[in-house]
């Protein structure tokens, strides 16, 4: 579970860095200097609530990422579990929506029990994801996750041209089949 949880709290991330590295969506090349105002929840009456996230004000990719989170689930999650990412540019001072393109963009990420399952087979979950307070099949039950400060290095990415620059508002959501249990927003500026 810490993984949907984390996953959930860093797609701020995934519009601009090498998920797609991973499932050869991008080449190699790109070196991009990312800032990110303050990540907040957007509405406190959410199951799953960021207490402290904790990161440098400026993050060059490629390169080092340290930070440290905390979070906090009220309430037991049960499937289908999804992740909604609405990213929106800011061009000649509107924001316009990203559409999603290759999984990058204004996209939604369905069956997220059936992908822990997978990347977790049969009982398996990590000790370290047990350690903060987090499990990696569903249900999720409530609870504290702490991941204290870690360093995660940043690979080198070739992002898409509509993604290596400029002002972009970022709202995410977690559902628990139509009811929403998590969700954060903030403004990232690439340059």
């Amino acid at each position: 579970m810490a993984l949907l949880k984390f996953t959930a709290v860093l797609s701020a991330f995934c519009c601009f860095l090498p998920w797609g590295n991973a499932f050869g969506w991008f080449g190699g090349g790109s070196k991009v200097q990312m800032t990110i105002s303050d990540l907040e929840n957007c509405d406190p009456g959410d199951a799953f609530e960021l207490t402290n996230f904790s990161f440098p004000g400026k993050i060059n990719i490629p390169g080092p990422l340290p930070l440290s989170f905390t979070g906090e689930l009220k309430e037991p999650l049960n499937g289908p579990l999804s992740i909604s990412v609405d990213l929106k540019k800011k061009i000649l001072g509107f924001f316009v929506e990203v559409p999603c393109i290759d999984h990058v963009g204004s996209c939604v990420y369905d069956n997220i029990c059936e992908k822990l399952d997978q990347i977790f087979p049969g009982d398996s979950c990590p000790s370290d994801i047990l350690s903060m307070g987090g499990s990696c099949h569903c249900p999720i039950l409530p609870g504290v996750l702490h991941i204290p400060q870690t360093t995660v290095h940043i690979p080198e990415t070739k992002l898409p041209s509509f993604l290596t620059d400029g002002e972009f508002h970022l709202h995410v959501t977690a559902n628990s089949g139509k009811k929403q249990v998590a969700c954060f927003q903030t403004t990232v500026t690439l340059t």
